[in-house]
């Protein structure tokens, strides 16, 4: 009998080791979806900054092409506080503007 009560202590001993150790796989699984969640989610506010900063320089190209006619915009990494743009313009019907904040960058194309 002593021995069929120490080989059920090793099993169920067995079975806690095994659940523990799929408990924690689940657990590190959520974690590393949430971290990746995050920094999707710091990315997309980097996002909307850049774009935002290129909308800015393709705005101020267009102002000056139809005030003063300008036939170029060499507008090079002009700074809005953390962020930046670079626009450029050929003469033809075409503005393209890259706005620029932290590592994310955003291209606008204004055609008329």
């Amino acid at each position: 009998m002593k021995k069929n009560i120490s080989q059920q202590g090793a099993i169920s001993i067995l079975l806690a080791v095994l659940l523990l150790t799929e408990l924690s796989v689940i657990g590190l699984g959520i974690a590393t979806l949430t971290v990746k969640q995050l920094r999707m989610s710091r990315q997309v506010g980097q996002s909307v900054v850049a774009y935002y900063a290129a909308e800015a320089g393709a705005e101020r190209c267009l102002y000056d092409v139809r005030k003063s006619g300008a036939v170029s915009c060499p507008y090079t990494d002009i700074s809005l506080g953390d962020a930046k743009y670079s626009t450029s313009y050929n003469g033809s019907d075409t503005i393209t503007s890259i706005g620029q904040f932290e590592n994310t960058n955003r291209k606008v194309e204004l055609t008329w």
